[in-house]
Order: C-alpha cells, then sequence, then structure tokens
C-alpha cells in the first residue's frame, strides 16, 4: 500500500511539474499578435534615402568607359527609379557591379552606387557603396528606364 501512495505521489508531483513547465502560446483572439495594425503602426519598406537637391548624376561602366552624365528632367526620372528600389532581406553577396552610379548632391554631397542593369522584363539591383551588405532590387518597368537612360 504504501508503494502505492508513493508511486501516485511521485507521478503528481512529475505532472505538476511538466504542466508548469510547458511554454506559454498565446491563444487568445485579443492578443497583439492578432490585432490589425494600425496606420501608424504599419512598417515601412526599407527604400534608398535621397539626401537632398539632386544637381548631377553620372552612370558609367565599371571600365570607365561610356559614362553618361544626366542633368534636369532625367534627374527626376531617375530620381524616381533609385526611390523604387527595395531592400533585399538578408547580407548580399554580388559579383562585380557592371555600372557605376554617382549622386552630386546641390550642397556638395556625393552617394555612389553600383549598379546591376538586367534585361527588359527583369529586375535590376542597386547598392550604396557605404552599405555593401545591403542590396535594392528595382522593378521591371524601372529597368526598361534604366536600359534607355545607357543607350
Amino acid at each position: 500500500m504504501k508503494k502505492i501512495m508513493l508511486l501516485v505521489l511521485s507521478l503528481t508531483i512529475t505532472s505538476t511539474l511538466l504542466f508548469g513547465c510547458q511554454t506559454n502560446e498565446s491563444n487568445t483572439i485579443n492578443s497583439s499578435e492578432n490585432k490589425p495594425k494600425q496606420q501608424s503602426e504599419v512598417e515601412e519598406i526599407p527604400t534608398i534615402k535621397i539626401d537632398g537637391e539632386i544637381k548631377e548624376i553620372s552612370i558609367s561602366k565599371t571600365n570607365g568607359s561610356n559614362k553618361i552624365v544626366l542633368e534636369d528632367s532625367s534627374i527626376e526620372t531617375l530620381k524616381t527609379i533609385i526611390m523604387s528600389g527595395i531592400k533585399v532581406n538578408g547580407i548580399a553577396d554580388m559579383t562585380n557591379p557592371e555600372y557605376y552610379m554617382n549622386i552630386i548632391y546641390e550642397n556638395g554631397n556625393v552617394q555612389y552606387f553600383h549598379l546591376w542593369i538586367h534585361e527588359k522584363g527583369e529586375t535590376s539591383t542597386l547598392m550604396n557603396t557605404e552599405d555593401t551588405h545591403t542590396a535594392y532590387t528595382v522593378g521591371k518597368e524601372m529597368t526598361e528606364k534604366l536600359i534607355e537612360f545607357i543607350k
């Protein structure tokens, strides 16, 4: 009889410990994970930041040939292309770039980018040289505009 009581007591204590050590998963309807996000809580999509008024943008092949300098209305189009770039998750491990792009601002600051322009119907890639672990992709339509600029 003592053995049976000791066994029941041991099982009770073991069961209590096991139930007490379980993870606390929140399955309630009112948990913060299940609530829709308010407009102010919506996460911003990481994009390339422009530092101010652009004076000039130049694009050249990596060997230095075929330098194209853009000014005026072309700058606005290229600015739209650049700002449409969406950050690629993870650490970028890219091949050597096909083009270099320099953005010269009115205040004298310069931003340098590596640029991979793909074929029509594909996305292209931008990378700020100050952050070579992060790549940004631009859509198919923007790739077609980039191709027009380099021709």
